[in-house]
């Protein structure tokens, strides 16, 4: 249909109100500077004001992260070592480098002082529930000097494997640099906290976080050698659950959306 065709006067009428509505676009616009300036500070106090919310909402959703801890290391022992944690294992004849491994439970930490590829695992008594759990945390001590001459770290490999009872998930670290379980150049002496999704490395079956029966701690010195003695000491292990990102900008979004439009109110 012909809306210009069957009312011309409408159309003329509307032209001309649209003409109108154009001329303003095209006038300048003179603002008073006193009411400029006051605008602008109201809009930059409302800003500050819905970031100081969004800010607070993030802080208070990440403090809600739940801590399960695996261990803290103290009076620690593990159930079972293997190769060169072993003692048996650390000989020659049967396969090891021939350091016999000194290990050290201490009141606040444990301590592995060994010479080549080994390895030992936690039993849990009853099985842990950590359900909702999505990443976990490793805290350590090397002990030992272990730096190239232009003070970069070694290739070393202090990896960490968890079980359900029903397979054991191979951890991999998102701060390590290596993106391979927790392979990475380590700088020694220093202390690291790595941390991780509970995904398996090799694609494996995910971590059931609602019955978690053991634990492995494992060390490949890999660059480092097995020519002379590493020293570590670990000092905690724990899951812990980490809202995600997306979550929290959401909500914050959400909290300083609803002040702006309380104010405008």
């Amino acid at each position: 249909m012909n809306f210009a065709a069957e009312n011309p006067v409408a159309s003329e009428v509307l032209s001309s109100k649209v003409a109108r509505i154009l001329a303003l676009f095209q006038k300048p616009v003179h603002i008073n500077p006193f009411h400029k300036n006051r605008a602008m500070k109201q809009h930059l106090t409302r800003f500050a004001s819905a970031l100081a919310v969004s800010i607070s909402m993030m802080l208070a959703i990440a403090a809600q992260a739940q801590t399960y801890t695996l261990s803290d290391f103290h009076n620690f022992h593990l159930s079972a070592t293997y190769a060169n944690w072993d003692a048996d294992g650390s000989q020659i004849i049967n396969g090891g480098t021939g350091f016999t491994p000194i290990i050290t439970s201490g009141p606040t930490s444990y301590e592995v002082v060994a010479q080549g590829y080994g390895s030992g695992a936690y039993d849990f008594a009853t099985p842990l529930n950590a359900s909702g759990a999505n990443q976990w945390e490793l805290t350590f001590t090397i002990n030992h000097t272990m730096q190239h001459p232009d003070n970069s770290g070694f290739w070393f490999g202090p990896n960490v494997d968890i079980s359900d009872g029903t397979h054991m998930v191979h951890l991999t670290a998102a701060n390590a640099g290596g993106g391979f379980l927790s392979y990475g150049p380590y700088v020694g002496p220093g202390t690291y906290t790595l941390y991780g999704p509970l995904t398996d490395q090799f694609g494996g079956a995910p971590l059931d976080t609602s019955t978690i029966t053991a634990f492995n701690l494992e060390l490949d010195p890999a660059e480092y050698g097995s020519g002379a003695p590493y020293d570590i000491t670990y000092k905690s292990f724990i899951l812990t659950t980490v809202p995600e990102p997306a979550t929290i900008a959401l909500a914050a979004l959400g909290a300083a959306g609803l002040l702006i439009l309380r104010r405008r109110q």
